[in-house]
């Protein structure tokens, strides 16, 4: 799809001001709510693709990268069926976080054979929570934030299921109307099987994707870029502008200090 410059400058700068509100969140005690908004923003940025789409008509190379908990890498050395569930995290919230947090279920009987000491010992062995790596941002989105078996559940598919299900943009009870390979997904995040402070686990995880898109570096390089490339008109606070059509010169009424209206 072709842009007209002043589209195209629209889509910078609103990139750029999704970018700088993810920035401004507080991370250490996030609400509801800022998250159901930040799941929002997430959709946009990340399952529409408007962050890629505006880092190349920004002219920037290749595409961002984001730093962030490698859920595959934590948990390679187990085998999949003893994994419950294992979440991503990462986002450095006050009092409970995690950077990886796995559950395992080990059959009794295998418990048995072995002895319990030498399987736990093995399990500790190859859990290896906070690894971490750099994702190109489209094999960030496509990446786990959620594994169970050898199902997974990727990041955007979480931002979805937030912004979707759980309030960040629709409210929706009806859980079964993604059917592919991973069709209990939704089943799964909503049995909630683990809290981290006050958040459920899938708030949890789109936190933690806000914060390490929010901290990484690329985002000031595209912040600097759209500020040099279509930087915004600038206006008084105090001047109201006006005009009658579509086209004509504004008429201006400014407001000084001590004007009550």
């Amino acid at each position: 799809m072709q842009l007209s410059q002043e589209d195209a400058a629209e889509v910078l700068r609103l990139v750029r001001d999704d970018l700088v509100f993810l920035r401004s969140l507080n991370y250490g005690r996030p609400s509801r709510t800022e998250i159901r908004i930040a799941s929002s923003i997430l959709r946009r940025l990340l399952h529409e693709g408007m962050y890629l789409a505006a880092w190349r008509i920004a002219g920037l190379e290749a595409e961002p990268s984001v730093a962030t908990i490698d859920l595959q890498a934590v948990v390679a050395g187990i085998e999949p069926r003893y994994i419950h569930y294992a979440y991503a995290g990462g986002a450095k919230t006050e009092g409970a976080h995690h950077k990886g947090h796995v559950l395992l279920v080990i059959p009794h009987a295998e418990v048995e054979a072995e002895g319990q000491e030498v399987v736990l010992r093995r399990a500790q062995q190859h859990i290896k929570p906070g690894m971490t790596r750099i994702f190109p941002l489209q094999e960030f989105c496509a990446s786990p934030a959620v594994i169970s078996g050898v199902a997974a559940v990727s990041r955007i598919d979480v931002v979805r299921y937030v912004a979707n299900k759980l309030g960040g943009v629709h409210w929706d009870n009806r859980r079964g109307d993604w059917t592919d390979a991973v069709s209990s997904r939704h089943r799964l995040l909503d049995e909630q099987h683990l809290f981290v402070g006050r958040l459920p686990a899938a708030f949890y995880e789109v936190i933690s994707i806000a914060q390490c898109i929010a901290d990484a570096d690329d985002v000031s390089r595209y912040v600097e870029r759209v500020e040099q490339i279509a930087p915004e008109e600038e206006r008084a606070a105090n001047v109201l502008s006006f005009r009658e059509g579509r086209i004509g010169k504004y008429a201006d009424m400014t407001f000084n200090a001590g004007l009550r209206t």
